[in-house]
């Protein structure tokens, strides 16, 4: 069973044919698009070739014609064998026919036979893979990409022209407004690029900021939708990370990383980066900042759903996330918490799915080539796979440490300031003594103690209020003392330290 995957259908559909492929299993849940491409395929040719379309509550049909009323498979197959001319029939939902079904393996298999030598071709499309294997030699797979920037163009276009005031908004379709579209439509599916594009676009008269506001929101809806990832906005700026010196140069240092100076200069696209430590001491913002630092989207994939068995099996919710993420390239795709979704997955799967699941995710940050960089957090380290840590995987270990002195002061004058609070109106001399142990996320909330306090009494916030609010929190430092100190050990010359030198 051959694999082909790449980022031109069109031109791939039409290799195959001219190889004389009888058999193609196209892996796609775009059943309209996939139509749209074999016609467009069969004009391509002289003379035409028409393109018949099977589905189980319609049979075969010719454009809006029926060609034969009869919702079994088989009989199609065995209609197709016998016409008397060069065609492409395109089998919909063919999951649901082909395993377990001894007739029609063995009907696909006398038609291979009979046409392996000529230009007639079956396109079986299918959103999961389900080739049984009888007929895993005669198949040749094709992973449908979703749609690249010529088509988003062209979807673009086509939902201009339909629209009332389509010279206004030509108009008003700058280069710049147009990338906007691009990397909105990037990573959809076609169908949902039309909804999103119209949905911007019904009755207005220019395209202005509100339109691109507009436009993200409701792919942030769609992908949210999904189940799997989640369009996180950006909003995470190095001025609001406290500290964290050593992983802000690293960052610094690949400014540049993503552009074609970059590959002309023998740069390959970064891989990732793994980011441990405890709760609460800023390994998501960091990964946030990651994608507002390079201009790039942020997709967040949620592990443990490719388990829960609504939407899909295991494989097939890993395939379609990475399908996604590579469409939306260049993004950053944050997993979060790491050690959740692969130590435990095993508990939730049967089967082996966990470990087929380890394996190709393994695999596909081992060798993927586009340019989708992995932002992954851990708390627990020890509860990753030795295999996940290997060299060639992330391009750094980061151990996120509690903050130093110096570190803590920043990190309360960053959430003063957020605040609207003057962060120069305070001694940090005496706040930093008694904050010692305390990780970001405490010390925010002790400035949130401040406030309350403050606001309770209908006045300015003081040294007194931070001071109480702090002296009033337990640090984990103290109640999950031994998990870190083993942390702590782990790290040790195994990972880079995020914070200051």
């Amino acid at each position: 069973m051959a694999e082909k995957n790449s980022q031109n259908i069109r031109n791939i559909l039409k290799e195959l044919v001219i190889s004389k492929t009888s058999l193609v299993y196209l892996l796609s849940d775009e059943d309209r698009r996939i139509e749209a491409e074999v016609r467009y395929l069969g004009s391509a040719f002289r003379p035409n070739v028409r393109v018949y379309v099977w589905t189980c509550t319609r049979g075969v049909a010719l454009d809006d014609a029926t060609a034969l009323p009869s919702a079994a498979l088989i009989d199609a197959l065995d209609w197709f064998l016998n016409l008397e001319e060069i065609a492409f029939l395109v089998v919909q939902d063919a999951h649901f026919f082909l395993i377990d079904n001894p007739p029609v393996i063995r009907k696909i298999k006398d038609i291979f036979r009979r046409i392996e030598n000529s230009h007639k071709t079956i396109f079986f499309v299918s959103p999961s893979l389900a080739i049984p294997p009888e007929l895993a030699n005669e198949m040749v797979v094709v992973d449908v990409p979703l749609p690249e920037t010529e088509d988003i163009e062209r979807i673009l276009e086509g939902v201009i022209q339909k629209e009332r005031n389509a010279q206004g908004l030509r108009a008003s379709l700058t280069d710049a407004i147009k990338d906007q579209f691009i990397k909105a439509g990037a990573g959809l599916p076609s169908q949902q690029v039309i909804q999103v594009f119209r949905k911007t676009l019904s009755g207005k008269e220019l395209i202005g900021d509100k339109e691109i506001e507009t436009l993200f929101e409701e792919k942030r809806q769609i992908v949210k939708k999904s189940g799997l990832l989640e369009l996180v906005p950006p909003g995470i700026l190095f001025e609001h990370l406290g500290g964290f010196r050593n992983f802000k140069n690293w960052l610094i240092q690949r400014k540049d990383i993503f552009s074609k100076r970059a590959r002309e200069y023998g740069l390959s696209f970064p891989k990732g980066v793994l980011l441990m430590g405890i709760s609460g001491c800023g390994k998501s913002l960091c990964v946030k900042a990651i994608a507002a630092f390079w201009h790039i989207p942020l997709l967040r994939l949620d592990m443990g759903r490719l388990y829960d068995g609504i939407h899909g099996t295991p494989e097939e919710c890993l395939r379609k996330a990475i399908k996604t993420s590579e469409a939306s390239s260049p993004c950053v795709l944050w997993i979060d918490e790491i050690e959740a979704g692969i130590a435990n997955a095993g508990q939730k799967s049967l089967g082996g799915a966990a470990s087929r699941i380890l394996a190709s995710f393994l695999t596909w940050m081992q060798e993927k080539t586009s340019p989708v960089f992995i932002g992954a957090t851990a708390n627990n380290i020890e509860l990753l796979p030795p295999e996940i840590l290997r060299k060639g995987r992330f391009d750094e270990l980061f151990y996120v440490e509690l903050p130093q002195d110096a570190e803590r002061a920043e990190i309360l004058r960053i959430h003063l300031a957020k605040r609207n609070i003057p962060p120069d109106a305070f001694d940090y001399a005496p706040l930093v003594k008694i904050t010692e142990g305390f990780n970001g996320a405490e010390l925010e909330q002790g400035v949130l103690g401040a406030l309350f306090r403050a606001f309770t009494a209908n006045r300015e916030v003081r040294q007194e209020d931070l001071h109480i609010a702090l002296e009033n929190i337990v640090p984990l430092s103290i109640t999950m003392k031994e998990q870190i100190k083993q942390l702590e050990r782990w790290a040790f010359n195994r990972a880079l330290k995020a914070g200051n030198p």
